[in-house]
């Protein structure tokens, strides 16, 4: 084990963390937020024992230095132990010690404010933030303080494809060690390299990412949303995070063209940022284009929304245009796993629903922002499918899959099955546990496959404008530990569990 790679690497991102904190704290200060700005709403008031409660600059002031500290006392010394390469064990270890690292300073400010006076919720918020799931312990986001809503968002940015850009580009070449951690985080099966070196690929993407959110920044503050909002909500819509400033999300706005822009960019937060690079930086559209997987992509957000839009105007419910533009912001955001709503699925026509509830079991494209298994799976088990088939009707003959031009070696088509079986098995467990846990059926499926695709849950008691903080808490640790589990692509998370895993050879 080269511990002292693991060391540097995690605290390399447990500074990052803290240093990120320098945004919510430079933005209270200047805005005067001062003591007891938090305040706690729901069954979790009152939890705060007196003088607990601090002012928001405080609370992100002093876990910001402590993170810094630890982060650079946990790399001092490090940089002296050159790795060629560090290996699975290594990866592993420091994919979920890093992003549970985290998570846990992320959830200090959310706690020592007030905002979230029970530490379980705090780290349930911080899980469901970096995990960009979207769920969230907030009975009432618009009465917290503005630097606390900007720190959710900024937890949605650094969760997305924003913290593995920056946790590649701020760590030093440990041989095909980032390029582990790099497939590992982006779980880009066909992996694709923008650049040959992992880091210049990560300051690429960082650009590409950085550029998209300014962009939707400016656009929603063009399309009338407040300059905060517009900034806040374009965070968490490239990264596909869902977090609002708003109970009710940009519907709360009302804004038909914020919510067009919104819809854009979580549909391109979910695509390939290798591919996104290669057509905005270099013009090469074709590459797009020519995407089994992007096609697949926008062959299956088009047809479910053609589908929903056609049962929410059949039955009556809505007008042609406004059922397509409703069914397609809809699905665009399940597909995304962004979370956001501009409606609650639960009240549509039971056609258009079911589209939406399939549509949680697909995702965007593998090398983006989206959680979920990836349209790159689903295709491949597809074709897997429709080759099974062949070969019962010729079982002599001897063909190999393909993608377009590329081939698809056995061994991948079984790494996607044995990823597709546990990412069920996950979902079938955790829907048993909140069934037993009280949750009536449509509200437990929905949201155990909503913590495991990062998607938020748009059915049931827990739907698009509920809140997890009436939950108990063991289970609000069991679905941080589920959102856990499937934005680190299940395997990073269950090798931890194997004894096999931790004995030397």
């Amino acid at each position: 084990m080269n511990a002292a790679a693991v060391r540097y690497l995690i605290g390399s991102m447990i500074a990052l963390v803290g240093a990120a904190m320098a945004a919510p704290l430079v933005f209270a200060l200047v805005t005067g937020e001062g003591a007891g700005a938090g305040t706690a709403a729901g069954p979790a008031a009152g939890l705060v024992p007196a003088g607990m409660a601090w002012g928001t600059p405080a609370a992100f002031a002093v876990p910001m230095v402590v993170a810094l500290v630890l982060g650079l006392l946990l790399r001092r010394g490090a940089r002296e132990h050159h790795a060629d390469e560090i290996g699975i064990h290594e990866v592993v270890i420091v994919v979920v010690g890093a992003w549970c690292a985290a998570a846990l300073i992320g959830a200090a400010p959310l706690w020592l404010s007030g905002a979230l006076p029970d530490p379980v919720d705090a780290w349930f918020e911080a899980v469901s933030g970096f995990t960009t799931t979207s769920a969230t312990a907030f009975f009432d986001v618009e009465r917290q303080p503005r630097s606390i809503l900007l720190w959710r968002s900024l937890l949605n940015w650094l969760g997305g494809l924003g913290i593995v850009v920056l946790f590649v580009s701020v760590f030093p070449r440990l041989g095909v060690g980032g390029n582990q951690l790099f497939r590992t985080e982006m779980s880009n099966v066909a992996a694709e390299k923008l650049r040959p070196r992992i880091r210049e690929a990560a300051k690429a993407l960082w650009g590409l990412y950085t550029g998209l959110t300014a962009a939707a920044a400016l656009l929603l503050w063009a399309a009338g949303l407040p300059l905060f909002d517009a900034a806040l909500h374009a965070l968490s819509t490239v990264s596909t995070g869902g977090f609002s400033t708003r109970n009710a999300g940009i519907g709360a706005f009302a804004n038909p063209l914020a919510e067009s822009v919104t819809a854009v960019f979580m549909f391109l937060g979910a695509t390939n940022f290798s591919l996104l690079y290669r057509a905005v930086r270099r013009g090469e559209v074709g590459a797009l284009l020519q995407s089994r997987e992007f096609r697949a992509y926008v062959g299956v957000t088009l047809g479910a929304a053609l589908l929903a839009a056609a049962n929410l105007w059949g039955t009556g419910l809505l007008p042609t245009g406004e059922a397509l533009r409703v069914a397609l912001f809809q699905v665009v955001s399940v597909i995304s796993t962004a979370g956001i709503s501009v409606a609650d699925p639960e009240a549509w026509p039971a056609g258009a629903a079911a589209v939406v509830f399939a549509l949680m079991f697909v995702s965007g494209m593998s090398g983006s922002t989206a959680g979920g298994p990836k349209m790159i799976r689903i295709l491949i088990a597809a074709k897997h499918g429709f080759y099974g088939l062949l070969k019962l009707l010729h079982p002599r003959s001897v063909t190999q899959m393909r993608l377009g031009e590329l081939k698809v070696p056995d061994s991948l088509v079984m790494a996607v099955g044995s990823f597709l079986f546990l990412y069920l098995l996950v979902f079938l467990v955790s829907f048993v546990v909140l069934s037993f846990a009280g949750m009536d059926m449509v509200t437990a499926a929905s949201t155990a496959i909503a913590s495991l695709g990062n998607t938020g849950a748009p059915f049931g008691q827990l739907g698009p404008y509920g809140s997890y903080a009436a939950l108990p808490a063991w289970l609000k640790l069991y679905l941080s530990a589920v959102m856990l589990v499937g934005r680190l692509e299940i395997y990073g998370v269950l090798l931890l569990f194997l004894p096999s895993f931790w004995s030397r050879k």
